[in-house]
């Protein structure tokens, strides 16, 4: 009898569903009218993912695998699955990747449509191929390495996949601190700082200057965010410190010199408050996210 292989299917929920599910108050829209043209592109997501959801649980029922469904992961624990399915968007990737340390992860994007699917391998109608290749061994892996941080010397995290932000709780309040690298350090007053993985290097702090880095490069980058330019010899004059590169086996730090400062890792669901005067630092993780069947754009630069 063929070995049976363990499978972990984490679904997300479609943005409609949160809205309905919360019984978010909309002054100008009621989300039940389903023909109203802002609720439209809704409910054409939401009807796309529930029509992904079906075609992955159908076909997956036909392959010689145990599949588990959640949506929660606080009730599971990933690493005893031979691989993770992940059903949505890179968030989902995202989401999941937080509780997974050495198994491997195929993302499937449910609603191509509208649904960034950067960190996914394919649609759900190629769902049960590749899993069917994944678990044989057969999909390429792709090694993501990942970010570690700490303050004060703690490790909060060694699986941030994409990125931190280090800003201001309040979007429109100034963050201040200083930004150390090697023999290098300035104070600096701007709207927070990108920390990234190359794999992050696609999304947020690209759109912030940065630049897309080779899939499996260990190097870490920042940019800062709109920094305050101080009038130097009558001319505005840039930062010392606004972007750069963070080699393997190097260190960036900051020191927060204000209150209320914050690092949002992967998003906005992981936060952590990081108080005055209290340091942390950014460096590469010793624990890789092995993603099935990733495709990195190939104009990357190192």
């Amino acid at each position: 009898m063929p070995e049976r292989h363990r499978v972990l299917v984490v679904h997300r929920r479609s943005a409609y569903a949160e809205l309905v599910g919360r019984g978010a108050e909309c002054s100008a829209v009621d989300l039940e009218q389903r023909d109203n043209s802002l609720v439209r592109p809704l409910v054409a997501a939401h009807e796309a993912h529930e029509e992904s959801m079906e075609i992955v649980r159908r076909d997956l029922g036909r392959l010689p695998i145990d599949a588990t469904w959640v949506h929660d992961l606080a009730l599971v624990v990933p690493d005893e699955f031979d691989l993770v399915l992940t059903i949505g968007g890179d968030g989902t990737v995202l989401h999941a990747s937080h509780a997974i340390g050495s198994t491997p992860v195929l993302g499937i994007n449910s609603s191509p449509a509208s649904s960034v699917g950067y960190l996914t391998a394919g649609t759900a109608i190629q769902a049960a191929g590749l899993v069917e290749r994944a678990v044989t061994g057969a999909l390429p892996l792709q090694r993501l390495h990942r970010m570690e941080v700490r303050v004060g010397g703690r490790v909060l995290t060694s699986r941030a996949l994409n990125d931190v932000l280090v800003c201001h709780d309040c979007p429109a309040s100034t963050s201040r601190y200083e930004i150390r690298l090697g023999d290098r350090a300035e104070r600096q007053t701007s709207s927070g700082v990108w920390v990234s993985t190359a794999a992050g290097s696609t999304a947020a702090i690209r759109a912030a200057g940065g630049k897309v880095m080779r899939a499996g490069s260990r190097r870490l980058q920042f940019v800062v965010r709109e920094p305050f330019l101080r009038e130097r010899a009558g001319a505005a004059a840039e930062p010392g410190l606004a972007s750069g590169f963070v080699a393997p086996g190097q260190v960036l730090e900051m020191l927060s010199l204000g209150g209320d400062t914050r690092l949002f890792v992967d998003g906005p669901h992981v936060v952590f408050p990081l108080p005055f005067g209290e340091r942390v630092t950014f460096s590469g993780s010793a624990e890789p996210l092995s993603l099935a069947g990733y495709r990195h754009r190939r104009n990357a630069s190192g």
